[in-house]
């Protein structure tokens, strides 16, 4: 029996399509793995320049080594970190904001084919905050981080935190809450306009919401978080200029404005 002539054709049809088929694959296959040794192996967009701005304190060679560090890091034997493309600013910028806790922002940019920019600022310091019980000090800035460690301070340049009640804590964590800190701030900064100075600021231990301040003269004023404190401070003001004169201070022991729209002093 003679073979169907357009069976015949069909198979040769099939071969040649398998033939393209295969060859196409082929291709294919050859293409990516020329792409992956051009992207992994070949170094054409390899991090070589790291530009760092913005660091005053930290040192930017500091700065420099760490981001190096990550860099070389790798998955399964590939340095993909190092890889332009391939470089998250995300976690780069973790990285180095876990590692510097002086850090409060940091934004990474790429400059093809080679160059990585890294520009950070640091936090500026609010005051110095004591654990008493712990004896340690931090620098804490506006956001109440602590940032570095620190010496006990005395005087009027820089705001002073003695806290009583709390414990020590991690850098890069925050040393209270937001209210006890912003209140703090707020109340040094709202005395002086008055004219008052104070060296210290005072959470005692066991205190549920009151925290006092020293001042230049020796005497001490008494706060509650529960009050309006803005609002006890221009009252106090109000009888300094009508009552409590600075000459009439002396001997003063304390101001107790811990009770909304009262003054108490002795």
């Amino acid at each position: 029996m003679r073979p169907n002539y357009k069976d015949e054709l069909r198979i040769k049809k099939r071969k040649r399509v398998a033939l393209i088929a295969l060859i196409a694959l082929f291709i294919i296959v050859a293409a990516c793995v020329g792409l992956g040794y051009l992207l992994f192996f070949a170094d054409m967009l390899d991090v070589r320049t790291i530009d760092i701005n913005g660091a005053e304190v930290i040192p930017s060679a500091d700065l420099k080594t760490a981001a190096e560090d990550w860099l070389g890091g790798g998955f399964l034997g590939i340095t993909r970190k190092r890889n332009l493309l391939f470089v998250s600013a995300e976690e780069l910028a973790a990285e180095l904001t876990a590692k510097f806790p002086r850090i409060e922002s940091v934004e990474i940019g790429k400059e093809f084919p080679h160059g990585l920019k890294i520009a950070v600022v640091e936090r500026q310091s609010a005051g110095i905050w004591c654990f008493v019980t712990s004896d340690k000090c931090f620098y804490f800035d506006k956001n109440d981080v602590a940032y570095a460690e620190a010496a006990p301070s005395s005087g009027f340049l820089i705001l002073n935190v003695a806290d009583y009640q709390g414990q020590a804590v991690a850098l890069g964590s925050r040393v209270s809450s937001e209210e006890w800190t912003k209140n703090i701030i707020m109340t040094r900064e709202l005395l002086l306009k008055i004219g008052v100075n104070v060296a210290e600021f005072t959470i005692p231990s066991g205190s549920f919401d009151e925290f006092d301040a020293r001042t230049a003269g020796g005497w001490k004023i008494l706060f509650s978080n529960s009050t309006d404190i803005a609002k006890q401070i221009a009252s106090l003001g109000i009888l300094f200029r009508d009552k409590l004169s600075a000459a009439n201070r002396v001997g003063l022991q304390y101001i107790d404005l811990r009770i909304q729209d009262r003054i108490y002093y002795k």
